[in-house]
């Protein structure tokens, strides 16, 4: 029988979307994904839980959407050009925090050669089962793997149980986790990420710390993590001064970007981020020192 003949199954759609992915999923529709593929095991999901909290967000950050779409944009266009200038990087993939996101799928389509191990505290068995049944084929080369990102020890466990090769170069994704991880941890983790091989590289996003935002940029960014926080049961969500983390991690930023030079990369000129201030976050590719 063909595993992907049922893909309509009721059971499927029984698959409920943690809050903040499916906010992001609602607000991002098309671009939550980057192939084909990613759009339909998005389109299997149900982001239902996200609905009111995506609806708060829209009407009081009018922002959202483009923020997210543009996080999104730039992390795969810095995934690929990683992945031209060092084909051996793409070839080895890990995703942080994965949760129901489609990065690990879109990238395991986008690169043939590739291998991706996909990592969150929840949610990844029951992932793997609607990756197996919509791209089997595919999905021999995705490993999901549940395991607490906090520690250390038992994260390297698992990814090296099931395949990881420390001695291989490294992609490292870590989208949103900034915000989740305490910034101690989330330094460990990059740390010990960009250690093992010379070529290893990780995709970042943070949020600036609140002394360095403009007054308006702060309020919204208060507002936002403590409706977030309300919604999710996290009250010590926080932002991650980019410069203190690096020189905490040991890493070494190559690229930096915020939300206006995004757009202008995207659309050729800033559409609705005037300047670096008109927003908290930035995102970086980093090295190992």
């Amino acid at each position: 029988m063909n595993p992907a003949a049922d893909i309509n199954d009721a059971p499927l759609k029984s698959l409920h979307v943690g809050v903040t992915a499916a906010m992001v999923m609602r607000l991002t529709g098309e671009e939550a994904a980057h192939t084909d593929p990613g759009r339909t095991y998005v389109g299997m999901l149900d982001t239902g839980a996200g609905r009111d909290m995506a609806d708060h967000v829209a009407s009081h950050w009018p922002y959202a959407r483009v923020h997210f779409v543009l996080r999104k944009w730039q992390l795969w266009a810095w995934m690929n050009a990683l992945a031209i200038n060092s084909p051996a990087l793409g070839r080895q993939v890990v995703v942080l925090g994965a949760g129901w996101s489609a990065t690990g799928i879109d990238w395991a389509h986008h690169c043939i050669d590739s291998r991706v191990w996909e990592v969150d505290l929840h949610h990844q068995a029951d992932k793997e089962v609607l990756v197996k049944r919509l791209f089997p084929v595919v999905a021999s080369r995705i490993r999901m793997i549940e395991a607490d990102l906090s520690n250390l020890g038992l994260l390297l466990s698992a990814l090296r149980a099931h395949g990881w090769r420390a001695d291989r170069p490294t992609l490292w994704i870590a989208e949103g986790l900034a915000y989740y991880l305490e910034p101690p941890r989330f330094a460990a983790l990059l740390r010990a990420a960009l250690t093992f091989h010379t070529a290893n590289r990780a995709v970042v996003e943070f949020g600036l710390s609140h002394h360095l935002l403009r007054d308006d940029v702060r309020t919204r960014t208060v507002a936002y993590h403590s409706y977030l926080a309300s919604q999710i049961g996290l009250p010590s969500l926080q932002a991650v001064d980019p410069s203190d983390f690096c020189l905490r991690s040991g890493a070494i930023p190559l690229a930096w970007a915020d939300p206006s030079s995004m757009e202008l990369a995207r659309n050729g000129r800033a559409l609705t981020f005037r300047s670096p201030e008109d927003s908290g976050m930035r995102m970086s590719v980093l090295g190992p020192a």
